[in-house]
């Protein structure tokens, strides 16, 4: 059984989590607080708390991106910041509990050397690439049906996984060629789109949200690829070998 390794993967989540909420408040949070008060401005009356841009490790900066309240469901109970945590502990063990599945798939180890490439790897699949078509959004900002976009984000994180699988771990050419149609069509079909796009979030602050939050996400996959490969390496290798 691959109990230590499960429990390596998980602390390693975790530790991920916890580092992400204090990133997300040196840059994230505040430019919801900003982008909220343009949402109240303008008589909206649901509110969001920071628990999005975790979503913005956990939904490419969004499991789907940034999600109004009403559509989100009810508010946890713990406040910005506890809200905030929970949803980045939950992400970090969830994200690592699918890079390590990813890993022992593929019949590769995640080790410190490599580990950095594995949370590139994330970033790319789970940020970098749908964000190409379906950006971070802020409060007050239009967005399209919220099952729609979930549905191709899903369908992109996937597409471009496989994408990756064939361009890295594969050395024949069409396999290259497949790697990147797959990455490229969920684009060329195009996101979900909304037909108004009138917003009071002055383009510029939309705009340094969305490069924020993939800077955050790169931060978070980089620490939790390296812990990743230090926790499994210490703690798990073990039972790899066996």
């Amino acid at each position: 059984m691959l109990v230590k390794y499960l429990l390596a993967t998980i602390v390693a989540g975790l530790f991920a989590g916890i580092l992400l909420t204090p990133a997300m408040y040196v840059r994230n949070v505040p430019l919801i607080l900003h982008a909220e008060e343009y949402e109240d401005a303008g008589g909206h009356e649901h509110s969001h708390d920071a628990a999005a841009p975790a979503a913005a490790a956990a939904e490419s900066a969004a499991v789907a991106p940034h999600t109004h309240e009403e559509e989100a469901g009810p508010e946890l109970p713990f406040g910005r910041l506890g809200n905030t945590l929970l949803i980045n502990l939950v992400a970090g063990a969830g994200f690592a509990l699918v890079t390590g599945a990813a890993a022992l798939l593929l019949g590769r180890r995640i080790t410190l050397q490599n580990g950095i490439y594995w949370g590139l790897a994330g970033f790319f699949i789970f940020n970098f690439a749908p964000a190409f078509s379906l950006a971070p959004e802020l409060p007050a900002m239009p967005a399209a049906d919220l099952a729609a976009r979930q549905a191709w984000w899903l369908i992109t994180v996937l597409l471009t996984a496989g994408g990756v699988y064939f361009i890295v771990l594969r050395e024949e050419i069409w396999a290259k060629i497949l790697g990147v149609v797959l990455i490229v069509a969920p684009h060329i079909y195009g996101a979900p789109e909304v037909e108004d796009l009138a917003s009071p979030v002055p383009p510029t602050l939309a705009s340094e949200f969305a490069v924020s939050t993939l800077a955050t996400n790169l931060f978070f996959w980089v620490v939790l690829g390296t812990a990743l490969g230090w926790a499994i390496q210490h703690y798990a290798a073990s039972e790899l070998d066996g």
